[in-house]
């Protein structure tokens, strides 16, 4: 396993994090991507600054260049007997894939979770035949598969 630090976003991260999400936005969407960059770097900014329920964990290797991100919200639910995480974005450099980063990162993201109180992490990971790599990363990671997801815009 590679030498990992992983630290959670302080206010001068919000463009590397921003940035790192775009990347991840630009592999699963493509060009039907409905984002631009400056829009999810905004958008980060003001969730670093102004919510207390959104963080993010950044993953740097020993010359301490940014190898991957996970960000998390806290949500609330009756199932969950109260507060709970979801990982909204989760991003590792393709080159570093398979070199311990994700599962450094999950680790992180649980002790993050157990000092808010959340009762379990939730995640959506991607569909299709492609998607099957992460659902076996993350099963492997001891999530359950609950099913798919499904979103109506407002």
């Amino acid at each position: 396993m590679e030498d990992i630090r992983i630290v959670l976003d302080g206010p001068n991260d919000a463009d590397l994090v921003g940035i790192m999400a775009y990347e991840l936005l630009c592999e699963l969407f493509g060009d039907s991507l409905a984002v631009s960059d400056e829009e999810v770097l905004e958008t980060c900014r003001q969730l670093i600054r102004e919510d207390s329920r959104f963080s993010a964990l950044i993953a740097f290797n020993g010359e301490n260049k940014p190898v991957g991100v996970m960000t998390l919200a806290e949500s609330v639910a009756l199932f969950a007997k109260g507060r709970f995480g979801v990982i909204t974005e989760f991003f590792v450099d393709p080159g570093k894939r398979s070199h311990g980063v994700g599962e450094q990162l999950i680790e992180q993201a649980k002790h993050l979770g157990r000092e808010k109180g959340w009762s379990c992490i939730e995640l959506n990971a991607p569909g299709g035949s492609e998607g099957q790599r992460a659902v076996n990363f993350y099963l492997r990671e001891g999530f359950r598969d609950m099913g798919p997801t499904m979103k109506l815009e407002l």
